[in-house]
Protein backbone atom coordinates (compact mmCIF):
# COMPACT_ATOMS: atom_id res chain seq x y z
CA UNK A 1 0.00 0.00 0.00
CA UNK A 2 1.50 3.33 -0.45
CA UNK A 3 1.39 6.32 1.80
CA UNK A 4 -0.61 7.86 0.11
CA UNK A 5 -3.38 5.11 0.60
CA UNK A 6 -2.12 4.36 4.10
CA UNK A 7 -3.00 8.11 5.04
CA UNK A 8 -6.10 7.90 3.08
CA UNK A 9 -7.36 4.71 4.94
CA UNK A 10 -6.45 5.89 8.04
CA UNK A 11 -8.67 9.31 7.57
CA UNK A 12 -11.37 6.92 6.75
CA UNK A 13 -11.18 5.08 9.74
CA UNK A 14 -11.03 7.72 11.84
CA UNK A 15 -14.68 8.89 10.36
CA UNK A 16 -15.57 5.11 10.96
CA UNK A 17 -14.62 4.94 14.67
CA UNK A 18 -17.26 6.66 15.95
CA UNK A 19 -19.53 3.63 15.08
CA UNK A 20 -17.38 1.06 16.79
CA UNK A 21 -16.99 3.62 19.70
CA UNK A 22 -20.75 4.12 20.80
CA UNK A 23 -20.90 0.26 20.63
CA UNK A 24 -18.13 -0.20 23.08
CA UNK A 25 -16.05 -2.02 20.32
CA UNK A 26 -13.01 -0.85 20.27
CA UNK A 27 -10.43 1.91 18.70
CA UNK A 28 -8.18 0.08 16.37
CA UNK A 29 -5.83 2.45 15.20
CA UNK A 30 -7.77 4.92 18.19
CA UNK A 31 -6.91 1.93 20.53
CA UNK A 32 -4.61 -0.62 20.42
CA UNK A 33 -7.09 -3.42 21.54
CA UNK A 34 -10.96 -3.36 22.06
CA UNK A 35 -12.00 -2.17 24.86
CA UNK A 36 -13.69 -5.21 27.04
CA UNK A 37 -16.39 -5.15 29.34
CA UNK A 38 -16.80 -1.77 31.18
CA UNK A 39 -19.82 0.38 31.17
CA UNK A 40 -20.44 3.13 28.80
CA UNK A 41 -17.92 6.05 28.77
CA UNK A 42 -17.92 9.99 28.04
CA UNK A 43 -15.79 8.89 24.71
CA UNK A 44 -18.63 6.34 23.14
CA UNK A 45 -19.38 8.57 20.41
CA UNK A 46 -15.48 10.11 19.51
CA UNK A 47 -14.36 10.28 16.16
CA UNK A 48 -11.25 11.47 16.09
CA UNK A 49 -8.03 11.98 19.21
CA UNK A 50 -9.26 15.78 19.58
CA UNK A 51 -12.94 14.44 20.89
CA UNK A 52 -11.41 12.15 23.31
CA UNK A 53 -12.59 13.12 26.69
CA UNK A 54 -9.45 12.19 29.25
CA UNK A 55 -10.66 11.04 32.85
CA UNK A 56 -7.34 12.04 34.26
CA UNK A 57 -3.67 12.57 33.13
CA UNK A 58 -0.75 11.21 34.13
CA UNK A 59 3.33 11.36 33.00
CA UNK A 60 3.52 7.73 32.87
CA UNK A 61 0.89 4.88 33.31
CA UNK A 62 2.14 1.18 33.81
CA UNK A 63 0.01 -1.25 33.30
CA UNK A 64 0.89 -4.48 35.52
CA UNK A 65 1.18 -4.74 39.08
CA UNK A 66 3.85 -7.13 39.07
CA UNK A 67 7.90 -6.95 39.99
CA UNK A 68 8.40 -5.22 36.54
CA UNK A 69 5.44 -2.67 37.19
CA UNK A 70 6.42 -2.05 40.76
CA UNK A 71 9.69 -1.53 39.56
CA UNK A 72 8.74 1.29 37.12
CA UNK A 73 6.48 3.00 39.01
CA UNK A 74 8.95 3.22 42.06
CA UNK A 75 11.22 4.55 39.91
CA UNK A 76 8.99 7.52 39.29
CA UNK A 77 8.10 7.87 42.45
CA UNK A 78 12.07 8.16 43.35
CA UNK A 79 13.33 9.67 40.71
CA UNK A 80 10.20 11.59 38.75
CA UNK A 81 10.47 14.95 41.07
CA UNK A 82 6.91 15.02 41.39
CA UNK A 83 5.55 13.41 38.10
CA UNK A 84 2.17 11.48 38.01
CA UNK A 85 1.98 8.07 37.84
CA UNK A 86 -0.74 5.59 37.18
CA UNK A 87 -0.44 1.81 38.31
CA UNK A 88 -3.14 -0.41 37.06
CA UNK A 89 -3.02 -3.64 37.94
CA UNK A 90 -5.76 -6.36 36.81
CA UNK A 91 -5.69 -8.31 39.81
CA UNK A 92 -6.93 -8.08 43.84
CA UNK A 93 -3.06 -7.92 44.36
CA UNK A 94 0.34 -7.37 43.05
CA UNK A 95 0.21 -9.57 39.75
CA UNK A 96 1.69 -11.87 37.87
CA UNK A 97 4.08 -14.56 38.73
CA UNK A 98 5.37 -12.36 41.22
CA UNK A 99 4.83 -13.77 44.82
CA UNK A 100 5.02 -17.35 42.73
CA UNK A 101 8.84 -16.93 41.64
CA UNK A 102 11.78 -17.35 44.12
CA UNK A 103 11.95 -13.75 44.55
CA UNK A 104 15.45 -13.92 44.21
CA UNK A 105 17.00 -10.90 42.07
CA UNK A 106 20.03 -10.97 39.89
CA UNK A 107 22.65 -8.48 39.97
CA UNK A 108 26.45 -8.66 39.30
CA UNK A 109 29.54 -5.79 39.77
CA UNK A 110 31.44 -7.15 36.43
CA UNK A 111 28.72 -6.25 33.71
CA UNK A 112 31.20 -6.40 30.56
CA UNK A 113 32.51 -9.72 31.75
CA UNK A 114 29.08 -11.23 32.80
CA UNK A 115 27.44 -10.62 29.62
CA UNK A 116 30.87 -11.43 27.55
CA UNK A 117 31.04 -14.55 28.70
CA UNK A 118 27.94 -16.30 30.40
CA UNK A 119 25.19 -14.39 29.44
CA UNK A 120 26.34 -14.08 26.16
CA UNK A 121 26.64 -17.43 25.92
CA UNK A 122 23.68 -18.27 27.23
CA UNK A 123 22.71 -17.07 23.57
CA UNK A 124 24.81 -19.91 21.99
CA UNK A 125 24.58 -20.02 18.33
CA UNK A 126 21.35 -17.96 18.45
CA UNK A 127 21.00 -13.93 17.49
CA UNK A 128 17.68 -13.79 19.90
CA UNK A 129 18.68 -10.98 21.77
CA UNK A 130 20.69 -8.15 20.53
CA UNK A 131 24.13 -7.84 22.38
CA UNK A 132 23.32 -3.95 22.89
CA UNK A 133 19.82 -4.97 24.47
CA UNK A 134 21.75 -7.90 26.42
CA UNK A 135 24.24 -4.95 27.62
CA UNK A 136 21.71 -3.16 28.53
CA UNK A 137 20.49 -5.83 30.82
CA UNK A 138 24.00 -6.21 32.28
CA UNK A 139 24.96 -2.67 32.96
CA UNK A 140 21.78 -2.49 34.99
CA UNK A 141 22.20 -5.52 36.58
CA UNK A 142 24.93 -3.36 38.50
CA UNK A 143 22.34 -0.96 39.71
CA UNK A 144 20.08 -3.07 41.31
CA UNK A 145 21.96 -3.91 45.01
CA UNK A 146 21.89 0.13 45.18
CA UNK A 147 18.91 1.31 43.28
CA UNK A 148 17.09 -1.90 46.16
CA UNK A 149 19.07 0.02 49.09
CA UNK A 150 18.09 3.64 48.08
CA UNK A 151 14.87 2.93 48.05
CA UNK A 152 15.42 1.96 52.04
CA UNK A 153 15.41 -1.70 51.85
CA UNK A 154 18.56 -2.59 53.22
CA UNK A 155 17.42 -4.24 56.90
CA UNK A 156 15.10 -7.05 54.73
CA UNK A 157 18.07 -7.82 52.15
CA UNK A 158 21.00 -10.70 51.84
CA UNK A 159 23.30 -10.37 48.98
CA UNK A 160 24.97 -13.30 47.59
CA UNK A 161 27.75 -13.38 45.30
CA UNK A 162 31.35 -12.61 43.98
CA UNK A 163 33.20 -9.17 44.99
CA UNK A 164 30.10 -8.25 47.76
CA UNK A 165 31.60 -7.42 51.10
CA UNK A 166 29.89 -9.77 54.18
CA UNK A 167 28.32 -11.29 50.62
CA UNK A 168 27.47 -15.21 51.33
CA UNK A 169 27.85 -17.75 48.52
CA UNK A 170 25.59 -17.80 45.15
CA UNK A 171 23.22 -20.50 44.32
CA UNK A 172 24.61 -22.67 41.89
CA UNK A 173 24.83 -21.58 38.33
CA UNK A 174 21.93 -22.94 35.91
CA UNK A 175 24.69 -23.75 33.49
CA UNK A 176 28.03 -24.80 34.96
CA UNK A 177 29.84 -25.72 31.76
CA UNK A 178 29.38 -22.03 30.42
CA UNK A 179 31.80 -19.59 32.09
CA UNK A 180 31.62 -16.50 33.44
CA UNK A 181 29.06 -17.95 35.98
CA UNK A 182 31.22 -16.75 38.33
CA UNK A 183 30.40 -13.29 37.95
CA UNK A 184 26.17 -13.63 39.04
CA UNK A 185 25.15 -12.50 42.50
CA UNK A 186 21.38 -12.69 43.85
CA UNK A 187 19.38 -10.64 46.10
CA UNK A 188 16.94 -12.18 48.11
CA UNK A 189 14.72 -10.79 50.95
CA UNK A 190 14.82 -12.24 54.01
CA UNK A 191 12.37 -10.25 56.73
CA UNK A 192 15.17 -8.41 58.37
CA UNK A 193 16.68 -9.99 61.22
CA UNK A 194 13.02 -10.25 62.97
CA UNK A 195 11.43 -11.74 59.95
CA UNK A 196 8.38 -8.99 60.62
CA UNK A 197 9.49 -7.05 57.01
CA UNK A 198 9.05 -8.05 53.44
CA UNK A 199 10.76 -11.40 52.82
CA UNK A 200 10.32 -11.19 48.91
CA UNK A 201 10.84 -8.72 46.39
CA UNK A 202 7.51 -7.96 45.25
CA UNK A 203 6.25 -7.45 48.44
CA UNK A 204 8.60 -4.29 49.49
CA UNK A 205 8.59 -2.53 46.31
CA UNK A 206 4.19 -3.10 46.96
CA UNK A 207 5.03 -1.96 50.12
CA UNK A 208 7.16 0.88 48.81
CA UNK A 209 4.90 1.94 45.90
CA UNK A 210 1.79 2.07 48.56
CA UNK A 211 3.84 4.56 50.74
CA UNK A 212 3.99 7.03 47.88
CA UNK A 213 1.95 9.32 45.53
CA UNK A 214 1.39 6.62 42.92
CA UNK A 215 -1.83 6.05 41.91
CA UNK A 216 -2.13 2.15 42.67
CA UNK A 217 -5.15 1.05 41.05
CA UNK A 218 -6.24 -3.02 41.64
CA UNK A 219 -8.99 -4.59 40.05
CA UNK A 220 -8.50 -2.20 37.29
CA UNK A 221 -7.63 -4.11 34.19
CA UNK A 222 -6.16 -2.58 30.38
CA UNK A 223 -9.16 -2.71 28.32
CA UNK A 224 -7.18 -0.96 25.28
CA UNK A 225 -4.15 1.61 24.09
CA UNK A 226 -5.59 4.64 22.91
CA UNK A 227 -3.12 5.52 19.67
CA UNK A 228 -2.94 8.27 17.29
CA UNK A 229 -3.99 7.31 13.85
CA UNK A 230 -1.93 10.01 12.14
CA UNK A 231 1.57 9.24 13.98
CA UNK A 232 1.02 5.70 15.55
CA UNK A 233 2.07 7.24 19.01
CA UNK A 234 0.28 5.91 22.14
CA UNK A 235 -1.78 8.82 23.84
CA UNK A 236 -2.99 6.66 26.77
CA UNK A 237 -5.04 3.65 28.04
CA UNK A 238 -8.74 2.81 29.02
CA UNK A 239 -9.03 0.95 31.53
CA UNK A 240 -12.07 0.11 34.36
CA UNK A 241 -14.16 -3.10 34.94
CA UNK A 242 -17.27 -1.39 35.88
CA UNK A 243 -16.61 1.84 33.49
CA UNK A 244 -14.04 2.14 30.82
CA UNK A 245 -12.03 5.38 31.76
CA UNK A 246 -9.78 6.99 29.40
CA UNK A 247 -6.71 7.77 31.09
CA UNK A 248 -3.41 10.10 29.19
CA UNK A 249 -0.09 9.58 29.39
CA UNK A 250 2.28 12.17 28.58
CA UNK A 251 5.28 10.40 28.69
CA UNK A 252 4.62 6.72 27.88
CA UNK A 253 2.76 3.84 28.52
CA UNK A 254 5.08 0.78 30.20
CA UNK A 255 3.58 -2.55 29.24
CA UNK A 256 4.13 -4.95 31.92
CA UNK A 257 0.99 -7.27 31.81
CA UNK A 258 3.70 -10.77 31.98
CA UNK A 259 3.10 -13.44 29.54
CA UNK A 260 -0.14 -15.87 28.40
CA UNK A 261 0.24 -18.97 30.64
CA UNK A 262 -3.17 -18.88 31.05
CA UNK A 263 -4.20 -18.28 27.02
CA UNK A 264 -4.54 -21.41 25.72
CA UNK A 265 -4.84 -20.19 22.08
CA UNK A 266 -1.03 -18.35 22.33
CA UNK A 267 -0.17 -21.41 23.73
CA UNK A 268 -1.28 -23.90 21.24
CA UNK A 269 -0.49 -21.36 18.43
CA UNK A 270 2.96 -20.59 19.47
CA UNK A 271 4.03 -23.23 21.49
CA UNK A 272 2.61 -26.14 19.99
CA UNK A 273 0.84 -27.27 23.39
CA UNK A 274 -2.29 -28.71 24.72
CA UNK A 275 -3.57 -29.54 27.93
CA UNK A 276 -1.34 -27.01 30.01
CA UNK A 277 -1.70 -26.73 33.18
CA UNK A 278 -0.03 -23.08 34.49
CA UNK A 279 1.42 -23.63 38.09
CA UNK A 280 1.39 -20.02 39.29
CA UNK A 281 -0.62 -17.13 38.07
CA UNK A 282 -4.15 -17.15 36.65
CA UNK A 283 -4.10 -13.44 35.49
CA UNK A 284 -1.65 -13.77 32.30
CA UNK A 285 -4.05 -14.16 29.50
CA UNK A 286 -2.56 -12.35 26.88
CA UNK A 287 -4.18 -9.09 27.12
CA UNK A 288 -1.65 -6.82 26.40
CA UNK A 289 0.02 -9.07 23.45
CA UNK A 290 -3.14 -8.31 21.52
CA UNK A 291 -3.10 -4.44 22.48
CA UNK A 292 0.29 -4.50 21.20
CA UNK A 293 -0.17 -6.91 18.30
CA UNK A 294 -3.10 -4.34 17.42
CA UNK A 295 -0.89 -1.64 17.88
CA UNK A 296 1.58 -2.69 15.55
CA UNK A 297 4.28 -4.51 17.64
CA UNK A 298 6.30 -7.26 16.68
CA UNK A 299 6.46 -10.13 18.68
CA UNK A 300 9.79 -12.20 20.00
CA UNK A 301 10.94 -14.92 21.78
CA UNK A 302 7.33 -16.65 21.62
CA UNK A 303 8.65 -20.18 22.93
CA UNK A 304 11.24 -18.85 25.14
CA UNK A 305 10.04 -19.35 28.74
CA UNK A 306 10.25 -21.80 31.85
CA UNK A 307 8.69 -24.81 29.98
CA UNK A 308 7.87 -27.37 30.51
CA UNK A 309 7.30 -30.28 32.83
CA UNK A 310 5.12 -33.53 32.62
CA UNK A 311 3.71 -32.83 36.57
CA UNK A 312 2.44 -35.33 38.58
CA UNK A 313 -1.54 -34.31 39.53
CA UNK A 314 -4.21 -35.99 40.78
CA UNK A 315 -6.41 -38.41 39.28
CA UNK A 316 -9.26 -36.02 38.98
CA UNK A 317 -6.65 -33.58 37.17
CA UNK A 318 -7.49 -30.66 39.64
CA UNK A 319 -4.25 -30.34 41.87
CA UNK A 320 -0.56 -30.68 41.66
CA UNK A 321 1.31 -33.03 44.22
CA UNK A 322 3.75 -29.80 43.87
CA UNK A 323 4.43 -27.19 41.32
CA UNK A 324 8.21 -26.39 41.86
CA UNK A 325 10.66 -28.54 38.89
CA UNK A 326 13.29 -28.23 41.85
CA UNK A 327 10.74 -30.26 44.21
CA UNK A 328 9.66 -32.74 41.87
CA UNK A 329 9.95 -36.80 42.69
CA UNK A 330 10.37 -38.05 39.82
CA UNK A 331 13.41 -39.87 39.73
CA UNK A 332 11.48 -42.56 41.95
CA UNK A 333 9.87 -44.19 38.71
CA UNK A 334 9.55 -43.68 35.12
CA UNK A 335 7.25 -41.35 32.87
CA UNK A 336 4.95 -42.96 29.79
CA UNK A 337 2.95 -41.53 27.33
CA UNK A 338 -0.46 -43.27 26.54
CA UNK A 339 1.69 -45.74 24.34
CA UNK A 340 3.09 -47.23 27.41
CA UNK A 341 6.72 -46.05 26.27
CA UNK A 342 9.07 -43.69 28.23
CA UNK A 343 9.61 -40.90 25.43
CA UNK A 344 12.13 -37.86 27.09
CA UNK A 345 14.61 -37.79 29.74
CA UNK A 346 12.48 -38.10 32.76
CA UNK A 347 13.71 -37.27 35.34
CA UNK A 348 12.03 -33.20 35.80
CA UNK A 349 14.52 -31.63 37.63
CA UNK A 350 15.09 -28.15 37.64
CA UNK A 351 19.19 -28.17 37.15
CA UNK A 352 21.64 -30.66 37.30
CA UNK A 353 24.34 -29.28 39.41
CA UNK A 354 25.10 -32.42 41.82
CA UNK A 355 25.96 -34.63 38.46
CA UNK A 356 27.85 -32.05 35.94
CA UNK A 357 31.64 -31.25 36.42
CA UNK A 358 32.19 -27.94 35.83
CA UNK A 359 33.10 -27.14 32.54
CA UNK A 360 31.53 -30.18 30.97
CA UNK A 361 30.11 -30.78 27.82
CA UNK A 362 27.06 -28.91 27.50
CA UNK A 363 25.87 -30.51 24.77
CA UNK A 364 26.13 -33.86 26.52
CA UNK A 365 24.81 -33.26 29.58
CA UNK A 366 21.22 -33.12 30.93
CA UNK A 367 19.14 -31.88 33.47
CA UNK A 368 15.99 -29.93 33.04
CA UNK A 369 16.99 -26.23 33.08
CA UNK A 370 13.90 -24.03 33.91
CA UNK A 371 12.66 -26.69 31.38
CA UNK A 372 15.43 -26.98 28.42
CA UNK A 373 16.46 -29.64 27.86
CA UNK A 374 19.72 -30.96 25.63
CA UNK A 375 17.81 -32.78 23.02
CA UNK A 376 20.40 -33.73 20.17
CA UNK A 377 23.09 -31.69 21.24
CA UNK A 378 21.57 -28.51 21.70
CA UNK A 379 18.72 -26.73 24.64
CA UNK A 380 15.08 -26.75 23.86
CA UNK A 381 11.72 -26.46 25.22
CA UNK A 382 10.14 -30.01 24.70
CA UNK A 383 6.62 -29.79 22.94
CA UNK A 384 4.88 -32.74 25.23
CA UNK A 385 1.79 -34.43 25.24
CA UNK A 386 -1.79 -33.41 27.23
CA UNK A 387 -1.63 -36.56 29.34
CA UNK A 388 1.44 -38.88 30.51
CA UNK A 389 1.68 -41.26 33.60
CA UNK A 390 4.13 -41.39 36.33
CA UNK A 391 4.81 -44.98 37.29
CA UNK A 392 6.65 -46.64 40.37
CA UNK A 393 6.49 -49.28 42.99
CA UNK A 394 5.54 -49.91 46.51
CA UNK A 395 9.60 -48.88 47.19
CA UNK A 396 9.60 -46.30 45.13
CA UNK A 397 6.54 -45.06 46.80
CA UNK A 398 8.15 -44.87 50.40
CA UNK A 399 11.31 -43.89 49.29
CA UNK A 400 9.70 -40.21 48.04
CA UNK A 401 7.80 -40.85 44.58
CA UNK A 402 4.95 -38.93 45.96
CA UNK A 403 5.24 -35.92 49.10
CA UNK A 404 5.44 -37.06 52.32
CA UNK A 405 1.84 -36.35 53.34
CA UNK A 406 0.41 -37.77 50.08
CA UNK A 407 1.89 -41.29 50.59
CA UNK A 408 -0.33 -43.27 52.54
CA UNK A 409 -3.00 -45.46 50.39
CA UNK A 410 -2.59 -42.60 47.47
CA UNK A 411 -5.10 -45.04 45.17
CA UNK A 412 -7.72 -44.43 48.10
CA UNK A 413 -7.07 -40.78 48.09
CA UNK A 414 -7.02 -39.90 44.54
CA UNK A 415 -3.60 -39.57 43.86
CA UNK A 416 -2.96 -42.88 41.92
CA UNK A 417 -3.65 -45.99 40.45
CA UNK A 418 -2.73 -49.33 42.35
CA UNK A 419 -2.31 -52.72 40.75
CA UNK A 420 -0.34 -56.08 41.83
CA UNK A 421 1.13 -56.30 37.87
CA UNK A 422 2.13 -54.19 35.51
CA UNK A 423 -0.36 -55.74 33.25
CA UNK A 424 -3.44 -54.72 35.54
CA UNK A 425 -1.95 -50.99 35.97
CA UNK A 426 -1.85 -50.90 32.11
CA UNK A 427 -5.63 -51.56 32.17
CA UNK A 428 -6.02 -49.24 34.81
CA UNK A 429 -4.38 -46.62 32.80
CA UNK A 430 -6.25 -47.61 29.23
CA UNK A 431 -2.05 -48.10 27.72
CA UNK A 432 -1.24 -50.88 25.79
CA UNK A 433 0.10 -53.82 28.73
CA UNK A 434 2.85 -55.45 26.20
CA UNK A 435 4.42 -52.19 25.59
CA UNK A 436 4.41 -51.27 29.37
CA UNK A 437 5.61 -54.07 30.49
CA UNK A 438 8.57 -53.93 27.99
CA UNK A 439 9.63 -50.31 28.66
CA UNK A 440 9.17 -51.35 32.41
CA UNK A 441 11.79 -54.49 31.83
CA UNK A 442 14.01 -51.93 29.15
CA UNK A 443 14.32 -49.59 32.87
CA UNK A 444 15.24 -52.14 35.29
CA UNK A 445 17.56 -53.56 32.89
CA UNK A 446 19.51 -49.88 32.42
CA UNK A 447 19.02 -49.56 36.38
CA UNK A 448 20.86 -52.98 37.30
CA UNK A 449 23.75 -51.83 34.29
CA UNK A 450 23.72 -48.40 36.02
CA UNK A 451 23.21 -46.46 32.58
CA UNK A 452 19.84 -45.03 30.84
CA UNK A 453 20.86 -45.62 27.23
CA UNK A 454 17.34 -44.17 26.00
CA UNK A 455 17.79 -40.43 27.40
CA UNK A 456 20.64 -40.44 29.87
CA UNK A 457 19.06 -40.03 33.32
CA UNK A 458 21.49 -39.75 35.73
CA UNK A 459 22.45 -43.01 37.48
CA UNK A 460 22.59 -41.66 40.78
CA UNK A 461 18.60 -40.61 39.61
CA UNK A 462 17.93 -44.17 38.48
CA UNK A 463 15.17 -46.21 40.09
CA UNK A 464 13.95 -49.85 39.28
CA UNK A 465 10.23 -50.51 39.10
CA UNK A 466 10.16 -53.67 39.98
CA UNK A 467 8.40 -54.80 43.27
CA UNK A 468 4.32 -54.45 43.47
CA UNK A 469 2.18 -52.80 44.09
CA UNK A 470 2.94 -50.72 41.37
CA UNK A 471 1.42 -47.20 41.12
CA UNK A 472 0.68 -44.41 38.27
CA UNK A 473 -0.26 -41.02 38.73
CA UNK A 474 -1.55 -38.68 36.08
CA UNK A 475 0.87 -36.07 34.33
CA UNK A 476 0.16 -32.94 32.40
CA UNK A 477 2.67 -30.54 30.74
CA UNK A 478 3.41 -27.45 33.43
CA UNK A 479 4.83 -23.99 33.45
CA UNK A 480 5.94 -21.32 34.97
CA UNK A 481 5.79 -18.37 32.88
CA UNK A 482 6.34 -17.90 29.38
CA UNK A 483 9.12 -14.99 28.38
CA UNK A 484 7.93 -14.24 24.20
CA UNK A 485 5.94 -10.92 23.40
CA UNK A 486 6.77 -7.56 22.11
CA UNK A 487 10.23 -6.58 20.87
CA UNK A 488 12.38 -4.43 23.14
CA UNK A 489 15.34 -2.76 22.48
CA UNK A 490 17.74 -1.54 24.82
CA UNK A 491 15.75 1.20 25.69
CA UNK A 492 12.92 -0.62 26.86
CA UNK A 493 10.37 0.45 23.69
CA UNK A 494 8.48 -1.28 22.03
CA UNK A 495 9.46 -2.01 18.43
CA UNK A 496 7.05 -2.62 15.33
CA UNK A 497 7.92 -5.29 12.29
CA UNK A 498 10.68 -2.93 10.69
CA UNK A 499 12.79 -2.67 14.03
CA UNK A 500 10.65 0.90 14.78
CA UNK A 501 10.16 2.09 17.89
CA UNK A 502 5.86 2.61 18.58
CA UNK A 503 6.01 6.25 20.33
CA UNK A 504 5.57 5.86 23.88
CA UNK A 505 5.17 2.46 23.92
CA UNK A 506 7.43 0.85 26.56
CA UNK A 507 7.48 -2.78 28.36
CA UNK A 508 9.57 -4.35 31.50
CA UNK A 509 9.65 -7.93 32.63
CA UNK A 510 8.23 -11.19 31.30
CA UNK A 511 6.23 -9.70 28.59
CA UNK A 512 8.60 -9.29 25.44
CA UNK A 513 11.49 -10.57 28.15
CA UNK A 514 15.07 -11.04 26.42
CA UNK A 515 15.46 -14.56 27.22
CA UNK A 516 14.69 -16.32 23.77
CA UNK A 517 17.49 -19.25 24.28
CA UNK A 518 19.07 -20.69 27.66
CA UNK A 519 17.37 -19.46 30.98
CA UNK A 520 19.22 -18.37 33.88
CA UNK A 521 17.01 -18.83 37.51
CA UNK A 522 16.97 -15.31 39.35
CA UNK A 523 17.29 -13.54 35.38
CA UNK A 524 14.04 -12.95 35.46
CA UNK A 525 13.40 -10.48 37.87
CA UNK A 526 16.65 -9.08 37.46
CA UNK A 527 15.09 -8.07 34.28
CA UNK A 528 11.71 -7.26 35.66
CA UNK A 529 13.90 -4.33 37.76
CA UNK A 530 16.43 -3.16 35.15
CA UNK A 531 13.29 -3.00 32.21
CA UNK A 532 11.33 -1.15 34.71
CA UNK A 533 13.66 0.91 35.69
CA UNK A 534 14.84 1.80 32.20
CA UNK A 535 11.06 2.88 31.11
CA UNK A 536 10.24 4.24 33.44
CA UNK A 537 13.34 6.87 33.53
CA UNK A 538 12.86 7.12 29.11
CA UNK A 539 9.05 7.82 29.42
CA UNK A 540 9.79 10.71 32.21
CA UNK A 541 12.42 12.03 30.02
CA UNK A 542 9.62 12.94 27.25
Amino acid sequence: MSDLNLTASRRNFIKAAGAALALGAGTAMLGGCSPKGGGSSSNDAATSVADIKWDDEYDVIVVGGGIAGLAAAATVASEGEGKKCLLLEKGENAGGNSFQSSGYCMWTNEAEKFLNSYILGLNGDSDCTPEDVMKAYCDGLTENVDWLKGLGAEPYMAVMGPGYEGAQSNQNPEYPEIDGAQYMGAIRFTGGEDKTGPKHIAMFLQQYVESTDVDYQKSTPMTALVQDPESGAILGVVAGEKRNKYYKANGGVIMCTGGFENDAEYLENYMGMQGVTPAAAQENTADGHRACAKAGAAMWHMKGGACFWMAPRNLENTEFTQTQPTGLTKEFGITVGVNGRRFYNDWDACAAGDVLEIGSDLRTNVGYRHGATQWGGRWVHLPLPPKAWFVYDAAGLAAGALPENLRENPDMTGWAYKADTIEELAALIDVPADELSKTVSTWNTFCDNGEDLAFYRPSNHMTKVAEGPFYATLCTPTMLNTDGGPVRDAEARILDPYGNPIENLYSAGEFGSIWGNMYQGTGNIGECVVFGRIAARNAMAK
